[in-house]
């Protein structure tokens, strides 16, 4: 039954008995085949379907995927995105069915004796250029007992991605999901190979937290805070990572090592036709020793505050002819923070910051094999209408400051002054 909503979900069956799980009713499903109106001249939506449920739909799901997602290898590439908030999943759902054309399938699962609605599922699904589809799930959970609470967990164990979205809330609330989520990922069910946490910037401070716990080690846990302001800017954030991680080998082909742990792996950002060139190796644990998580958090250093960062960035947006500023890590081409005005929504930050590494990487290689010593300051590049300035942190030698600056409409010895000032500021 559960091939009303996704089409590689097919009826559960338990072979000693021949014949379908009783964990659903044998009530048809109310799905009507008529192409825009019904008999009682009502619009049909002939992608939402109704599933009665007689026994347990979380245990349903979970016996369901893991029979026709066994090998996630070959099974095709699904995101689950969990926002206990509600905020932003349902929106993303929308705003990448409309991009797409393709349909949100909607199915609603309801007890078969009251029919009130226990969870309702979406899903869509985006065309890639060169690549197979990317499925998205959601799931909108209504009724608060502990079975339909497991309901995404359920989907979660078979994604080969889930985002966590995490709006403001109060902290014992966070506490409860990072509880519930780190149990889930050390059950016997678990087989996501990548968790991504979307901390929204009230909570950024929780990045830490979430670093410190005992995640298990074949899992890759990526840690992103970065203001939520559209559902666009969530999915952006969420495809960035998902570029990053894809090529990482499943735990299942890892003998007794983490996730990542064999070989290297390219360095991508956004959605680009090829990799970028270079290889980063990731860390070994000595033979005698357990292995360890593997936990990458794109955000600053313990050492920098990321609300006065936050702060710095946005007073600098103030600077007339500002298109956009971020702070970047130059070890890795990460964008740790960024703020945009609204003429500079077309900059592609990402791959301006990586860009922008390799040309600090540049710098700073031929300024030690020319014998200086000197600490790289500031180096500016002028490209078409834009000028883009990088300052280097002094307190934080890894970091730099870029912005990009509309050249007809800024005085560029201000900016660059007003840039050096939130450099001296992020100390």
């Amino acid at each position: 039954m559960l091939t009303s909503l996704f089409g590689d979900l097919g009826a559960p069956t338990n072979p000693r008995r021949g014949h379908d799980t009783p964990d659903f009713a044998a009530t048809a499903i109310l799905e009507s085949s008529a192409a825009e109106v019904s008999d009682l001249g009502h619009i049909v939506d002939k992608h939402t379907s109704d599933l009665f449920v007689t026994g347990s739909p979380s245990e349903a799901i979970r016996q369901h995927l893991k029979a026709t997602r066994a090998d996630l290898e070959t099974a095709t590439r699904q995101i689950t995105l969990f926002d206990p908030a509600r905020m932003w999943a349902g929106s993303v759902i929308k705003a990448l069915s409309d991009a797409s054309g393709q349909p949100i399938e909607r199915l609603h699962l309801r007890h078969q004796n009251t029919l009130a609605t226990i969870a309702l599922i979406e899903r869509t699904a985006l065309p890639r250029r060169v690549e197979d589809p990317l499925k998205i799930y959601h799931t909108d959970v209504r009724e608060e007992s502990p079975d339909a609470q497991a309901i995404p967990l359920a989907l979660m164990e078979s994604s080969h991605l889930t985002a966590v979205i995490v709006a403001p809330m109060p902290a014992a609330a966070v506490e409860q999901i990072l509880a519930t989520l780190h149990a889930a990922t050390r059950g016997a069910h678990w087989r996501c190979p990548n968790l991504l946490f979307m901390l929204s910037t009230p909570v950024a401070q929780m990045a830490p937290r979430i670093a410190a716990m005992p995640w298990p080690p074949r899992l890759n846990v990526t840690v992103t805070t970065e203001p939520m302001t559209s559902a666009s800017a969530v999915w952006n954030n969420i495809l960035n990572v998902w570029n990053k991680v894809k090529t990482l080998p499943r735990w299942e082909s890892v003998d007794g090592g983490p996730a990542g742990g064999a070989g290297e792996f390219p360095i991508k950002v956004a959605d680009l036709d090829a990799p970028i060139a270079g290889k980063v190796a990731p860390r070994t644990a000595p033979a005698s020793a357990s292995p360890e998580p593997t936990v990458r958090i794109d955000t600053p250093r313990s050492t920098l505050d990321l609300t006065r960062m936050l702060r710095t960035l946005e007073q600098l947006t103030a600077v007339e002819g500002l298109l956009a500023c971020c702070v970047i890590d130059a070890s890795t081409g990460m964008v740790l923070g960024s703020r945009r005005s609204a003429e500079g929504e077309d900059i592609a930050i990402d791959l301006a910051a990586a860009s922008h590494t390799e040309v600090l990487k540049a710098h700073r290689r031929a300024a030690r094999e020319m014998g200086s010593g000197e600490r790289i300051e500031e180096i500016i590049v002028t490209q078409g209408r834009r000028h883009h300035v990088l300052r280097t942190v002094t307190t934080h030698p890894e970091l730099f400051l870029l912005a990009v600056l509309d050249k007809q409409h800024t005085n560029l010895a201000l900016a660059r002054f007003k840039v050096m000032e939130a450099e001296k500021a992020l100390g």
